[in-house]
């Protein structure tokens, strides 16, 4: 099945994004719209916005029975959240949000190699200069890597514990969170904004298996004993610069086969959802 797909949003940006999609051969046609009520029939819709209106506009889309791919910071509306949940299921559309860590490549093909990590450790240290909003991009940082725990240890949570230290109430410096899961996997995330040089790290393990992921490189090592009882790794690289261009061709692949989309709205309304938990753990030790 041939597809024609519209991109709503910045003209630029727009631009950009037909570059991901004209090498599928799935893509017929693009059509690049500023606004949702200028995008006529089309098979899939991307719609690049990241204004406070965006989960408005993305309602729209789906209440035209569009199938639409919101490409924007992670919401956390948690009530819009879930009307969108809803509308989905009703007109029976498709929706994925642009969740990267695990859209990435190399977090994909680790969720493919480890179905359900018993341990997932991540360490996330920025160098505070970058921060232009300090406070909105370190939420940000340990919601999207909670977002990940969530989507690829896919089991309830009963347990969180949750740290934060903000240097005079100006800069998010440290948060560290524990999670424990329904199905025994536990979950550490830190993030530190006082680092020399940026580093990013996910470790994820099974009884039979490691995964370590270098995050900005896409570089990953899968490590398991050899027949001498001897650790040994294997190394897997994925390009970043392709992450757009797959999570494109991830969402017209789940419109096709009518399969789930690999963030779907679901997930981000359960993140949401953990966020406002997590938050409210803070406040009690804040």
């Amino acid at each position: 099945m041939l597809m024609k797909v519209g991109i709503v949003g910045n003209a630029e940006r727009g631009v950009a994004w037909e570059k991901h999609l004209r090498p599928h051969r799935i893509v017929q046609e693009v059509d690049l719209c500023h606004r949702l009520q200028d995008i006529g029939a089309v098979d899939a819709c991307l719609i690049l916005d990241d204004s406070d209106q965006n989960l408005g506009v993305l309602l729209q889309g789906i209440r035209r029975g569009l199938n639409c791919f919101l490409i924007s910071d992670q919401p956390t509306n948690t009530s819009q959240l879930e009307t969108i949940h809803r509308a989905g299921k009703e007109a029976g559309v498709h929706i994925q949000f642009s969740h990267w860590p695990t859209l990435a490549p190399a977090s994909q093909w680790m969720m493919d190699e480890m179905n359900r990590p018993n341990v997932l450790s991540i360490n996330k240290e920025i160098n505070h200069s970058q921060l232009i909003d300090p406070k909105k991009e370190f939420k940000h940082f340990w919601m999207d890597e909670l977002g990940l725990c969530m989507k690829w240890i896919n089991s309830g949570i009963h347990h969180i514990e949750a740290k934060e230290i903000t240097i005079e109430n100006k800069l998010p410096l440290i948060i560290h969170l524990f999670l424990r899961f329904d199905n025994g996997a536990s979950v550490d995330i830190r993030v530190y904004t006082g680092a020399v040089e940026n580093q990013h790290r996910r470790i994820a393990t099974t009884k039979q298996k490691v995964l370590e992921c270098d995050v900005p490189s896409q570089e990953v090592r899968l490590g398991r004993l050899n027949s001498g009882g001897h650790l040994y790794y294997e190394k897997h690289e994925f390009d970043p610069s392709k992450a757009a261009e797959k999570a494109a061709l991830m969402f017209l692949k789940s419109i096709q086969m009518n399969r789930e989309t690999p963030y779907t709205s679901y997930n981000a309304h359960q993140l949401s959802l953990y966020t406002e938990r997590v938050e409210q753990r803070l406040k009690q030790f804040s």
